[in-house]
């Protein structure tokens, strides 16, 4: 018997457990609504019954005996309500919903930092590519210079190079120049010199050519006879 009786028991109670692990958890509200009296004390009228827990008042007066305060609402109401109902500072419901309102807005702000992050990582990747092509560039501009700087090394020493047998030319100029102007000089003399070898065989011709019947024996007339 007690054997059928002890797993009854045992499955009743993780039962009751399971259902108590699964019941439904709610709290008391802490909202109150007092009420606000014309005057100190129970018996005088309620002029606002609603003020609800949390409602912002200014104080206007404190009663000498420490149990009611005359107060202001927002709206511009006066009245009397007890201290017991008054605090210092807020309700832990405002600093809840105020520390709720704050939670929020960090989140936010925190997904506006997190959206600013990835677009600045994006932007930094950009960033980085953009160098990565900028360094590949200057190299190619350091090589492109280097060889400009090869090149124009030889263009200089061909510039040099030009610059010598220019001078070398204009020498070479001036000696053809020298001897162009001695080869006339040469020729003119050589056409002196033929001319007055010339002058001179004509000179020779006539005096030949006088002396020569001169010198020629003449006939005797009896020789013809």
């Amino acid at each position: 018997m007690e054997s059928n009786v002890r797993p009854f028991l045992t499955a009743l109670f993780a039962a009751l457990l399971i259902n108590a692990a699964h019941a439904e958890v709610r709290y008391i509200s802490d909202v109150l609504y007092v009420p606000l009296r014309s005057g100190q004390g129970t018996q005088f009228r309620i002029i606002n019954k609603g003020l609800r827990s949390g409602t912002k008042l200014t104080v206007l007066e404190e009663d000498p005996g420490g149990e009611w305060t005359r107060v202001e609402t927002e709206r511009g109401i006066q009245g009397w309500i007890r201290n017991q109902y008054l605090l210092a500072e807020p309700t832990a419901t405002l600093k809840l919903r105020a520390a709720q309102q704050t939670a929020s807005q960090l989140q936010n702000r925190t997904q506006t930092l997190e959206q600013q992050l990835a677009q600045l990582q994006q932007q930094n990747q950009q960033l980085a590519a953009r160098l990565d092509d900028s360094e590949k560039q200057g190299q190619t501009l350091n090589n492109e210079l280097a060889e400009i700087k090869t090149i124009s090394a030889g263009a200089i020493d061909l510039n040099s190079r030009h610059q010598t047998l220019m001078e070398e030319h204009q020498l070479l100029q001036t000696e053809i120049d020298v001897l162009k102007a001695e080869n006339e000089r040469l020729g003119d003399k050589s056409l002196q010199t033929w001319f007055i070898y010339g002058a001179g065989a004509v000179g020779l011709g006539v005096v030949i050519a006088l002396v020569v019947p001169a010198v020629r024996p003449r006939r005797r007339y009896s020789d013809w006879r």
